[in-house]
């Protein structure tokens, strides 16, 4: 069994499973002797843990994907055997771009008044808005695109798209580089708590508890080594449990790798406060979700729902079996096989897009409370294709 293993790592909140499982030595409990790698950009985590630099890593979950099509300039089997977390991204406008919105509509900003500008801007020859992304095969931009597309905005004619390093949002957001971004925290309320931005949208805002970061590593090392990939699992699965259950602690334990104010690191972490202008105290306890709601299962439907939207915009390929492609890179397989002992889904696949509220999954241990799932209003064609393939998948 291998035991000596390199992990690479963004500086986000959701990198927090990797943090927590290294800090309070679940890593250590399982056999495994790990060293962590900060990195600079998602193109780096990708291309290291293709070139075996890194045995695996916190990564976008579309990037596997992307990877496993070729889609970047690189072919290479990736899998996610488990999902590090749901939620924790959202849409941060500049503060003037805010208030420009908000002088012209009732109640928070949102797509439709975004479109209206946009049309607005188109009138009076202005260059269009700019708005950043992560990566382009990321869960950030494509819940951009569904987020725009609902109002009838189109990402690739009415905005202009860029990629930057999670890092970089805020400085170029305040050098009036780009008009907004969609990232994932803390850089959202970093902008916030600076009076440099506002979100004017969570990813909950999009789809409720939507998918986010994986831990992937390329389908041949997983082959190889079996054991460690199911040790692998057991102290993330350990340290999600344990992030769910101590809020509180884990804003201490991100404060000693993220050098941000310790305001922008709390509102995702306890969920409340200051993350939009207009939230006031009210609590929103699902912001980030690293273990309820079995937030670590890799759905195959989650995989499937980033394909059909990758088809959606012209982006794959030729003709894909998504469902397919979906079932070689998600890999329910593997996580039950290294959580045999943990409450189990009876099949890989479910509805998305159909629970508007809490819900009871039947599991190998009962049954256990499930968050709602819905998106935006606007896309129901997506809603019932997804409901479809929840009815007639194996």
């Amino acid at each position: 069994m291998k035991t000596d293993l390199t992990l690479g790592y963004m500086p986000l909140t959701d990198s927090l499973p990797l943090l927590a499982a290294a800090q309070l030595g679940f890593f250590r409990d399982q056999g495994l002797d790990v060293t962590l790698q900060e990195e600079v950009s998602w193109a780096n985590i990708r291309d290291k843990v293709i070139v075996g630099q890194f045995d695996g890593a916190h990564m976008l979950a579309p990037m596997v994907m992307a990877s496993t099509l070729g889609l970047g300039g690189l072919n290479k089997p990736l899998i996610a055997p488990y999902s590090l977390n749901l939620g924790g991204n959202g849409m941060t406008l500049s503060a003037s771009l805010y208030r420009e919105l908000e002088s012209t509509t009732r109640g928070r900003p949102g797509p439709a008044s975004l479109k209206q500008l946009i049309e607005q801007r188109k009138l009076e020859k202005q260059p269009p808005l700019v708005l950043a992304v992560v990566f382009p095969y990321s869960s950030h931009n494509l819940l951009l695109r569904y987020w725009l597309a609902s109002a009838g905005i189109d990402p690739d004619r009415d905005v202009t798209t860029v990629v930057l390093p999670p890092s970089q949002m805020v400085d170029h957001l305040r050098l009036g580089h780009i008009h907004g971004f969609f990232a994932g925290e803390p850089w959202n309320a970093v902008a916030t708590a600076d009076g440099i931005g506002c979100c004017v949208a969570t990813g909950r805002d999009i789809w409720q508890n939507a998918p986010n970061k994986v831990l992937g590593v390329t389908e041949d090392w997983a082959r190889a080594n079996p054991d460690t990939l199911d040790a692998l699992l057991r102290a993330l699965y350990r340290a999600g449990a344990w992030l769910d259950g101590n809020r509180a602690q884990a804003v201490s334990l991100l404060a000693e790798y993220l050098p941000v104010d310790r305001r922008a690191l709390a509102p995702a972490l306890l969920g409340h406060t200051g993350y939009r202008p207009d939230s006031g105290d009210a609590p929103e306890p699902d912001l980030l979700v690293f273990h309820r709601y079995l937030a670590n299962f890799p759905w195959v439907s989650h995989g499937y729902w980033f394909l059909n939207q990758m088809a959606r915009w012209g982006w794959l390929p030729g003709d894909q079996d998504l469902s397919a492609v979906a079932a070689a890179c998600y890999r329910p397989d593997l996580y039950r096989r290294a959580l045999a002992d943990t409450p189990l889904p009876g099949q890989d696949w479910k509805g998305e897009g159909i629970h508007a509220g809490p819900w009871r999954l039947e599991t190998s241990q009962g049954e256990i409370g499930m968050g709602a799932d819905t998106f935006i209003d606007g896309e129901e064609w997506q809603l019932r294709s997804m409901n479809f393939l929840h009815q007639s998948a194996p």
